[in-house]
């Protein structure tokens, strides 16, 4: 696969990467290729949607109503478990959109959408990459912001063109490892932190009868 000369250099690394070269540059289209599988046969599956603040969820379960009756799915694209999402839509939280992976199963979403299936890397690597603000730069550049002001008019040649980061493998899996293990401590401590207030209001309802 081509991937380009460039290449650029983490200003952290773990101690046995240090003395190593720096990080190739790879276009997304040398590592990963769209999804455009529509649900021609209009297949009962659940509509997915890509929320800024909870990444892929269940659309009925999201806005507590479906949106889209199953006659209009006939266009809705294809997702399978580990797909990338891409929603144009601009929020104060995704300021170019958020790119999701989809984590909860076989489903169907809006052809607004643009899915795409890594073939080459360490997913966990780019679903971390793509919670940072690192690319959107380039979407900002390549974008028009002619047609909507709310979301992001990129082409997806543009789009797959979009520069990625892209380290030896073995350092790929590092840094995933790394940083869910992060991840996972604050779920964690957040589940601690919730008991702990479920504790303190009641002691404050017991400590403080309600006036007769």
């Amino acid at each position: 696969m081509g991937g380009g000369n460039s290449c650029v250099t983490s200003t952290l690394r773990f101690p046995k990467f240090k003395n190593t070269k720096g990080w190739e540059i790879k276009k997304l289209k040398d590592i990963a290729f769209r999804i455009t599988v529509k649900n021609k046969s209009k297949k009962d599956l659940p509509v997915f949607t890509n929320s800024a603040s909870g990444g892929i969820v269940n659309q009925q379960d999201y806005f507590d109503r479906e949106i889209v009756t199953k006659d209009n799915l006939i266009n809705y694209s294809i997702v399978e478990v580990d797909d990338f999402i891409y929603n144009p839509r601009i929020s104060t939280t995704a300021p170019v959109g958020p790119i999701s992976r989809n984590r909860i199963g076989h489903g169907v979403m809006s052809p607004l959408y643009t899915i795409f299936r890594f073939i080459d890397g360490n997913i966990d690597f780019f679903e971390h990459y793509f919670k940072t603000n690192c690319w959107h730069q380039y979407l900002k550049n390549k974008a028009n912001f002619g047609a909507r002001f709310d979301r992001m008019n990129i082409t997806n040649e543009d789009f797959m063109n979009m520069p990625i980061p892209f380290p030896p493998i073995v350092e790929q899996k590092q840094i995933a490892e790394c940083l869910s293990s992060i991840d996972e401590a604050i779920t964690l401590y957040s589940e601690k932190v919730s008991l702990i207030e479920q504790h303190k209001k009641g002691l404050m309802q017991q400590l403080f009868p309600t006036p007769k």
